[in-house]
């Protein structure tokens, strides 16, 4: 009988023992597995999920910090997709996270998607360092201060007259006639973004032209933009292809080499329909890029085939391309400053009256 209660006790502590045992495994946590990006880079600690993303357009270095002046980190290489966390205040430089390590990279190497103007401006922990700033306002009077330029009710502050605040990026410019030099600017004010009418503001310091003109970020004004660049690279090649058709049809020799680059179709009118009103700058510009593109495909296949015969008739008929096609740019031309005029986002004529807090 005490034999078997021996044993009887002897199971119960081996039983206190394993469920002892399990119970301390439970208690231990499971080791979490690091969260990666859409790019397999592991996100860091103090990172949060960013909705901004940038690509690389070569391989660029990536620094410890936001100048040329910091020791470069590793090299990232081209046409890889990173999260962005944070940007200089002029957004020269942005941070972004690869392979698992924190540092910058100049932007004019980076195109984005996303809305670049919420990243952290100093970036997320950076590595320690100190910096001008950009450009400084100093507030004329007791101003407004909203979360969502956009947004009336967004008015979260008033800022006192006298305070001298750095200014982050802008909505629009200087540039214009009297009642369209008021647009709205980007300000920290007590470590915190808001915007603010540039009538509020007086520069003391920089240069408005310095700030990133965030239209971009706008259906509206990513059309207006994307117009104005496709329209300038459009007349540098016309330029140069009707140079050569005026001098053959002069009887001037023209080298071969170079030939003018082709123009790439970087609108279309099914971009341009989310605004009906750039439908007919679009439409003329396409009809522009096609007349110089034939002229230059022209000199390009008489160039490429040493038994071409040049006559007087082909010569013709890529002189009229070319003249329709000056015809369309000149169209286009006209009609991009009023598209920039009727730009909902820089149509600041209702922004004399001080807002009223709701």
């Amino acid at each position: 009988m005490t034999q078997k209660l021996h044993w009887i006790a002897l199971l119960a502590c081996l039983s206190l023992t394993i469920a002892a045992q399990a119970s301390a495994q439970d208690a231990t946590p499971t080791p979490s597995v690091p969260a990666v990006n859409a790019a397999g880079s592991t996100i860091l600690a103090g990172s949060v999920a960013s909705d901004t993303w940038v690509t690389t357009q070569d391989y660029v270095a990536l620094r410890q910090g936001p100048s040329r002046s910091f020791p470069i980190l590793t090299t990232v290489p081209a046409a890889l997709t990173l999260p962005a966390y944070g940007r200089t205040s002029d957004t020269s430089w942005v941070q972004v996270e690869y392979q698992g390590q924190r540092g910058w990279i100049a932007a004019q190497y980076l195109v984005w998607t996303g809305d670049v103007i919420n990243l952290t401006v100093d970036g997320v922990n950076p590595a320690p360092f100190i910096r001008r700033a950009a450009t400084l306002g100093v507030v004329t009077r007791a101003t407004p201060a909203y979360v969502d330029w956009a947004n009336p009710k967004s008015l979260v502050v008033t800022i006192p007259a006298g305070e001298v605040l750095e200014l982050t990026g802008r909505i629009g410019d200087d540039s214009g006639d009297y009642l369209d030099n008021f647009f709205r600017v980007q300000v920290r004010y007590h470590n915190t973004l808001y915007w603010v009418g540039s009538y509020d503001l007086r520069l003391i310091d920089g240069d408005y032209h310095r700030l990133l003109d965030l239209a971009y970020l706008f259906p509206y004004g990513r059309l207006y933009l994307k117009l104005q660049d496709n329209l300038a690279l459009a007349i540098a090649s016309f330029r140069q292809i009707d140079d050569v058709w005026s001098r053959l049809s002069q009887g001037v020799y023209v080298a071969c080499d170079p030939i003018p680059p082709t123009v790439a179709q970087q609108l279309t009118t099914d971009d341009a329909s989310r605004e009906p009103t750039f439908v007919p700058a679009v439409a003329a510009l396409q009809n522009a890029i096609d007349g110089i593109n034939k002229a230059i495909t022209a000199f390009k296949d008489a160039c490429s085939n040493p038994a071409f015969t040049l006559t007087q008739e082909y010569i013709s008929t890529q002189t009229t391309t070319l003249d329709a096609a000056y015809r369309d740019l000149l169209l286009s031309a006209s009609l991009l400053e009023p598209l920039r005029v009727r730009n909902p986002l820089l149509n600041n004529r209702n922004l004399h009256a001080t807002p009223t807090t709701p």
